[in-house]
């Protein structure tokens, strides 16, 4: 992951004197809504991808053009992010311990801050179109897990819902890259629609399964879809 950030934390740097001195140039404020569709990958042996699930993103968008058609994206954002997974686990009761599988839906909050290179295009009549690529921090604001034990001798499914913050990271590091069109209302207003997609690049969790004797580990990725206005 070093590999990878360093090179572009260099770049950054060199584009930030313009992005400070261009005077000339415009600074875009806007807000953003996102619903987006996330999906857990895991790296422990035996715990399953089990589908994808819905969230939304909202927040801040600034970018600092240092030129005509390109521009230093960053701004907040906070993601409401959901995965889930399926592993063997236990339960321990008062008098006994089962083994079954569990079935947990994870939920999260992340303070998100991306860093991004956006290059734009000429507008064509009132649009122009654009791509982006970066990092974004994600700072864990909370985690919680809605579980469904089922016991494997076949009795009743245990349900709960807990917090496991301890159980996970407070920071998700990912790459993320996009495409998008921006309507140009008027000189200084812009509606934009656009896709991107975030590929995590740390293990999220740090949880211990006792039944299995594992650490836990998995990435954590999503794809949104931007609605937003520029002023």
């Amino acid at each position: 992951m070093k590999k990878v950030i360093i090179p572009f934390i260099l770049l950054t740097g060199w584009f930030l004197p313009s992005v400070l001195h261009a005077q000339e140039q415009p600074v875009k404020l806007g807000l953003k809504v996102a619903p987006n569709i996330a999906f857990m990958s895991p790296e422990t042996k035996h715990y399953s991808y089990d589908g994808v699930t819905g969230g939304t993103t909202i927040g801040l968008v600034t970018d600092f053009y240092f030129a005509k058609n390109y521009a230093f994206s960053t701004g907040f954002n906070f993601a409401f992010l959901n995965g889930k997974l399926t592993y063997g686990d236990s339960l321990n009761l008062i008098t006994d311990t089962l083994y079954g599988q569990m079935n947990r839906k994870y939920k999260f909050i992340y303070l998100d801050i991306p860093y991004m290179i956006k290059l734009q295009t000429n507008t064509f009549g009132r649009f122009s179109f654009y791509g982006q690529i970066g990092f974004t921090t994600g700072f864990r604001i909370s985690a919680r897990a809605r579980d469904q034990f089922d016991p494997e001798n076949g009795g009743s499914s245990v349900n709960e819902t807990s917090l496991i913050s301890s159980e996970t990271t407070l920071i998700r590091q990912s790459i993320i890259f996009g495409v998008g069109v921006e309507y140009h209302l008027d000189v200084n207003t812009r509606i934009f629609l656009g896709v991107n997609y975030s590929n995590s690049l740390n293990n999220i969790l740090k949880g211990y399964n006792t039944a299995t004797d594992l650490n836990e580990k998995a990435l954590l990725n999503f794809v949104e879809f931007n609605l937003g206005v520029l002023f």
